[in-house]
C-alpha cells in the first residue's frame, strides 16, 4: 500500500529522524500507527458502560484507601500478602 503524506507530515517526520527521537522515517511511522491504534481502543473502551462503571468504582476504591492511609490505618505488605494468599487458599 502506498500512502502520500502532507509536506507538513513529511517535515514533522523528518525532523523526529534528525533529532534523533528515531532511527527511520519507518519507525516513526510505526510509533505513530500503534500509538493511534491505542487511542482507538481508549476510546471505544470509554464508550462501554461497563468499563465506566467499573472506572468509578476503581477511582473510589482509591479514594477511600487514600482516606483511610491518611488516618492511619493502613496494612503492611506482609498481612496483605498474607490475605491473599488466604483467598487464593480458599478458591482453590
Amino acid at each position: 500500500m502506498q500512502i502520500t503524506l502532507s509536506q507538513e507530515q513529511t517535515q514533522v517526520l523528518e525532523r523526529l529522524v534528525q533529532q534523533g527521537r528515531y532511527p527511520s522515517l519507518e519507525a516513526a511511522i510505526n510509533t505513530a500507527l500503534i500509538l493511534l491504534t491505542d487511542e482507538i481502543s481508549f476510546n471505544e473502551s470509554t464508550e462501554n458502560p461497563e468499563y465506566l462503571a467499573w472506572l468509578a468504582q476503581t477511582r473510589q476504591k482509591i479514594e477511600e484507601g487514600l482516606e483511610q492511609s491518611k488516618r492511619g490505618e493502613s496494612l503492611d505488605g506482609e498481612a496483605v500478602i498474607a490475605r491473599l494468599r488466604e483467598k487464593v487458599k480458599l478458591a482453590s
